[in-house]
């Protein structure tokens, strides 16, 4: 079991990653958290509240220590995931200040003193969140960067400055790097929305900075695209949509069926977005969902179901959101209804789903992916 006693240098509570799990192997925080808040502590101690943009905290661990200091924090965050794990520790250690979360495809200003960001997985992700910030924010506005100090590459050192002046990089500690700098300017336009045609299914499609197959269509898709199952479904899902290619494709193939998106990402929903308006128009029968798998959806709402399911989040490899998928599914989808898995062949998930449907078949097998249909 992982520890979840978070000593810090501005206090102690519990920390847990969300959903809470019986058997997690994942901590709630890493060493990079406790090197920012060690540098945070003689900022605090002793001075009036302060206001903070917190950018990619995954479980609250800096969050947490500010708002149980009775600072004001705001979350720019992609994950809405993220978002309710940090109201989950907020509530398990009974502290009353909230977070006020940031919607990551706005630039409106904000109010802030000082930003600590925590390096995303995805490079594109991190350059957007820093031109947004470089826009928010007034110029000399301090911000700490944490990450692996493998991260801190010299690529992703020229690329981060161009949003930064005054650089100072820590040394290495527990493996962690902390970058000190001040926002400023960045007089290049950029345009973060990226455009491409599809080949296999001729669709326009459109994605923000840090979703899933950005510029081409991921392998998985690809396969699972020829193995669509027969037009004629009244109520489609597609879990975890990322671009909302599958959705999309079913819906150009079975124009009377509803489709849902749904994902935990915003900027994937927004790229999704986009995507319905640009091939299929608007439709009431065409809906994005943001939320965690499908604890939103009604029960026994769907007949057909299609997932190409996550097995990292961020920079942790966890086969529990796959899971938690698949019980969702079997919740949401009719009698008779079908969920259709595209997954990495080295993936076990064939007895998981073997013991939540009534049938599990193999619709087709490449050297890397196995496509599974399995029916409730």
């Amino acid at each position: 079991m992982p520890n979840t006693e978070f000593s810090t240098a501005l206090g102690n509570w519990q920390l847990y990653r969300y959903p809470k799990r019986r058997n997690e192997t994942l901590q709630a925080w890493d060493a990079g958290d406790l090197l920012l808040l060690e540098r945070l502590a003689p900022i605090i101690t002793g001075k009036s509240p302060r206001s903070w943009v917190v950018v990619n905290d995954q479980c609250g661990a800096l969050s947490l220590p500010l708002c149980a200091l009775k600072q004001t924090v705001y979350s720019l965050n992609d994950s809405y995931v993220s978002d309710c794990a940090v109201t989950a520790n907020l509530e398990h250690n009974q502290i009353a200040t909230p977070v006020q979360v940031l919607d990551p495809t706005e630039l409106n200003p904000v109010t802030a003193e000082q930003v600590l960001l925590k390096v995303p997985k995805s490079q594109s992700l991190l350059d957007y969140q820093l031109l947004q910030l470089s826009q928010r924010l007034p110029v000399g506005t301090p911000i700490m960067i944490t990450g692996k100090s493998a991260l801190f590459t010299p690529n992703m050192r020229s690329r981060v400055e161009r949003y930064l002046t005054e650089p100072e990089y820590s040394l290495i500690q527990r493996k962690h790097r902390v970058l000190m700098a001040k926002l400023r300017r960045d007089s290049t336009a950029a345009n973060f929305i990226e455009a491409w045609q599809c080949p296999v299914t001729q669709l326009q499609l459109q994605h923000y900075p840090g979703v899933f197959a950005r510029q081409q269509l991921d392998i998985g898709a690809r396969f699972l695209l020829d193995h669509l199952p027969a037009p004629g479904a009244r109520h489609v899902i597609d879990l975890g949509c990322g671009n909302g290619v599958l959705g999309l494709a079913y819906a150009k193939l079975s124009p009377a069926s509803e489709v849902t998106w749904v994902d935990q990402s915003k900027l994937a929903l927004a790229s999704c977005q986009l995507n319905i308006e640009a091939n299929l128009g608007n439709s009431a029968q065409y809906q994005t969902q943001l939320d965690d798998c499908l604890q939103h959806q009604a029960s026994q709402t769907a007949d057909l179901i299609l997932c190409n399911p996550p097995f990292h989040q961020e920079h942790a490899v966890t086969e529990h959101i796959a899971l938690q998928m698949f019980r969702d599914a079997h919740r949401v989808l009719e009698r008779g209804g079908v969920l259709v898995v595209v997954a990495n062949r080295h993936l076990p998930y064939y007895r998981p789903l073997k013991g939540l449907f009534r049938s599990v078949a193999q619709l087709g097998a490449h050297p890397k992916f196995t496509i599974y249909c399995a029916t409730k």
